[in-house]
């Protein structure tokens, strides 16, 4: 008999509950008759407290009400107290995960701690870097580069394999307490499993902690204090783990510089717009019919939605295409592309040498978003 707790946070989330139940009961028809599963809903949200009475033949439910809001690691550490399952899943309250999730999990978790299954993020499968996945069971990967796992719903893991540290301690910023457990259970010599198949689904939206700059570096300082504090890593494996984190933050310095860059580049448009000069005009009176968007960013994004009506967008060029969800196609920089009158770059760093690479490629014309709105603007 094998049992198993799903541990999920919930932040005035009511509404994802019954489809949560949904999907751990479809899990449960992949299972042994003897195995059982309970979920329990720990409500993080106190002035917004669960009351409906779910109802389930197949599972067991447990709603927990919070005093006061602890964040999203306090409430992942009152649900793992409260649970009495021999396996746990940290599950997100938006998450997704197939029904032979937990049969598949168990299958290739063999005798090790927890196992990692592959997964989707945007819509696309996230692990498709050569050699990333196959390292994500290496202490030496974790501590020179990177958790890459994208969220706790991915892990299945043994209840015993959860260290005191991580329930001990919990975290004041959100967004990093699932890399503070990763970090902890490799120092520990915890092993992981991988699971090839694609069972969990990332959904990312504008309050997920993990896609805010600022927030994720001072859930990353608080980890690093707490690593620290409780010397968890030898001298050499910290050092490593220093490494890898002042480069990360280097380039999330740099991140933000270009953040910063595209916002002033949106901003002067939009004022263009607002006295009625727009690109579609610019384009139309330079005889364009077709065109293709080079960056999926969030000025490619802004140019699609104002050109889709007025001129035939055929494709969008952009580095990381097997990870984008658009709704044209999405060609990488190596992949042959279709026909079009001409390419325009969104980019605000390297578009001047991009514009030159496919002018190169493909001797069709090439024009820069950027160019033209500090051009037209002046």
């Amino acid at each position: 008999m094998r049992s198993i707790s799903v541990i999920v946070p919930v932040y005035y989330g009511e509404k994802y509950i019954p489809d949560i139940i949904q999907q751990i009961e479809d899990c449960r028809k992949y299972l042994d008759k003897e195995d059982s599963l309970e979920v329990l809903f720990v409500n993080d949200a106190p002035d917004a407290p669960i009351t409906c009475d779910w109802q389930s033949r197949t599972i067991r439910l447990i709603i927990l009400n919070t005093d006061k809001n602890a964040g999203i690691h306090g409430a992942r550490v009152k649900g793992f107290k409260k649970c009495h399952g021999d396996y746990v899943l940290f599950f997100d309250q938006d998450d997704k995960i197939c029904p032979e999730y937990f049969h598949s999990q168990l299958l290739s978790l063999g005798e090790n701690d927890a196992v990692i299954c592959k997964a989707l993020n945007a819509g696309k499968e996230y692990y498709t870097n050569d050699g990333v996945f196959e390292n994500m069971a290496s202490k030496e990967f974790v501590l020179r580069k990177w958790n890459r796992i994208v969220s706790p719903g991915q892990v299945l893991m043994r209840r015993s394999a959860v260290p005191d540290v991580w329930t001990e301690h919990i975290m004041e910023y959100n967004g990093a307490d699932d890399w503070l457990l990763w970090l902890c259970m490799l120092a520990e010599g915890c092993r992981f499993s991988l699971n090839e198949q694609v069972l969990y689904e990332h959904i990312s939206h504008s309050r997920n902690a993990s896609d805010n700059l600022e927030c994720m570096a001072q859930s990353e300082h608080e980890v690093m204090r707490i690593v620290q504090k409780e010397r968890i890593f030898n001298e050499r494996d910290f050092q490593l783990l220093m490494e890898g984190f002042f480069l990360r933050n280097l380039v999330r310095v740099r991140e933000m510089h270009r953040i910063k860059r595209k916002m002033d580049i949106l901003d002067r448009w939009m004022k263009l717009r607002e006295r009625h000069v727009e690109y579609s005009e610019y384009l139309r009176a330079a005889g364009i019919q077709s065109a293709a968007i080079c960056g999926c960013g969030i000025l490619g994004e802004h140019l699609y939605s104002e050109l889709k009506l007025q001129v035939d967008i055929k494709f969008f060029i952009d580095r990381n295409a097997g990870e984008m969800n658009m709704e044209i196609p999405v060609y990488t920089w190596e992949e042959p592309w279709p026909e079009a009158d001409c390419i325009i770059v969104t980019l605000v760093e390297g578009e001047e040498k991009a514009a030159e690479d496919i002018k190169e490629r493909t001797h069709k014309k090439v024009l820069v978003l950027k160019d033209w709105i500090m051009k037209t603007e002046l």
